[in-house]
Formats: structure tokens, C-alpha cells, sequence
């Protein structure tokens, strides 16, 4: 099991509109997808970069005062996670069995755009690990949905062998 690259990462802000707005109109990322909020703002914003991103999103905003967004030790604002790659579905099931080995899983999802495995550092950081599922296997007009990872299924599905991103 190798480790990729950093897929994205996810910070958690007290103003969610005025960090869209840095990220997209100071910094130039383009703001491909939302998750609605209890009010007038939304609970997540995602962005990536305006070209050459296979990605999703390669920078996720999470609202700071949200319920998800405060674990029960209280997060400020900051960095809510890092998102590492994996390059194959069999790799995937190999970093999440060192993980459960060690104790350090979290939660374990499918997210549609990739199959994730959650989980804490020595020092509580969260730690996404993720195997990207096909380009052509997601859009941004069906809503993220987090459903059960199914590594089995998701095999017969799109096979083993690595992704060429």
C-alpha cells in the first residue's frame, strides 16, 4: 500500500461565506458543489482548481458552529481533515485493516465521488484515507449521499487494478 498524494483537504471557518469568497475570488478556485445548511448558509462549500483537477473538490469548507463540524472535544476553527490517496480498491482494504489493526478508524464511507476510510493520528488529527472511483461514475448534479463502504462491491464493480490518476 502506497500512499499517492493529498487529495484535498477540509477546514472548518467561523464565516463560511467570507472563506468562499477569499478562496474563490482572492485564491481562484471554483466552487463546484454545496451541502445545503440549516439556514441561509450552506454546511459545506467544495472547490477545486479551475484546471487540471480530476478531483471532486481539492479544498472542502465546513462551517465552524455546524453540529458535524464540533466533535465532542470542541474543534476551533481550522484544519478539519486531510485527505490521502490510495492508487487501487485493493489498497484501500489494506491501509483500512493496518488501521483497524492499530485502533484508529473512525467511520468508514461511500461518498459517491470516492470510497473513504476515516481516521485519527496519535495526536487527533482526522485523516481521510480515499481510492477516487471512476470520473465517469459521479456528478455534480446528483447530491452527495454517504453511504456504507462496500469494498467488495465496489471490486465487482470497477475491478483491482489501480486508477491512472
Amino acid at each position: 500500500m502506497t500512499i499517492r498524494r493529498v487529495n484535498h483537504v477540509v477546514l472548518s471557518v467561523t464565516d463560511i461565506r467570507a472563506s468562499t469568497r477569499f478562496y474563490r475570488d482572492v485564491l481562484g478556485l471554483k466552487v463546484v458543489d454545496t451541502l445545503p445548511g440549516d439556514g441561509p448558509d450552506p454546511f459545506m462549500v467544495f472547490l477545486r482548481t479551475p484546471e487540471a483537477s480530476d478531483n471532486h473538490h481539492d479544498l472542502g469548507l465546513i462551517r465552524a458552529e455546524s453540529p458535524a463540524a464540533v466533535p465532542p472535544e470542541a474543534a476551533p476553527p481550522g484544519l478539519r481533515h486531510v485527505a490521502f490517496e490510495v492508487g487501487s480498491l485493493d489498497e484501500l482494504a489494506e491501509v483500512k485493516q493496518r488501521l483497524e489493526a492499530a485502533g484508529s478508524v473512525k467511520e468508514t464511507f461511500d461518498q459517491g465521488m470516492h470510497l473513504s476510510v476515516y481516521c485519527t493520528d496519535p495526536d487527533g488529527i482526522e485523516i481521510e484515507v480515499i481510492w477516487p472511483t471512476p470520473r465517469d461514475s459521479w456528478s455534480y448534479e446528483e447530491p452527495i449521499v454517504r453511504k456504507p463502504l462496500d469494498i467488495d462491491g465496489a471490486r465487482q464493480r470497477w475491478g483491482s487494478a489501480p486508477t491512472d490518476r
